[in-house]
């Protein structure tokens, strides 16, 4: 959303951003796949680059819609990982310089290294259910699931 908002002009952006905020928070793929088009139909006079660019990427837009409804925030959203970020950023400020590359490259390993141990701690709302309902739809066992990643 922030990569198409930042290619239109500042004229368009509030309507192209309610637009396809109704593109991403549609019920299912099919409406998305739909009001993605008209949204196509719509800008692809003033916008041909653009729509033409989100035409030959349509496939992998929409992948996160056959995830449950209650999860796909949490796939589609990078504020954990914009978070992430500026947690390195203020950590590192705060050093003011290192002693080489090789003590920076250390010091965020190991600030990685202690986020990932508090986000595995983390506790993810509703995420059984929502694993057990993509496991049904898909019918997923055990055998599939090894299968893939063998695959």
């Amino acid at each position: 959303m922030r990569n198409i908002l930042a290619k239109v002009r500042v004229q368009h952006r509030n309507i192209i951003a309610t637009e396809i905020e109704e593109v991403f928070h549609a019920k299912d793929k099919q409406e998305a796949e739909q009001l993605f088009m008209k949204f196509i139909q719509k800008w692809k006079n003033i916008y041909p680059n653009l729509m033409n660019n989100l035409l030959t990427i349509r496939e992998n837009i929409f992948t996160y819609m056959e995830l449950p409804e209650g999860i796909r925030s949490m796939v589609y959203t990078n504020n954990a990982l914009e978070r992430l970020f500026k947690e390195l950023k203020r950590r590192l400020k705060t050093m003011e310089m290192c002693q080489s590359e090789a003590s920076a490259e250390k010091y965020l390993y190991l600030l990685l290294r202690y986020q990932n141990e508090k986000f595995l701690k983390r506790k993810l709302k509703n995420w059984e259910y929502y694993f057990q309902l993509y496991r049904e739809q898909h019918s997923y066992t055990k055998e599939n699931i090894h299968s893939e990643v063998i695959l």
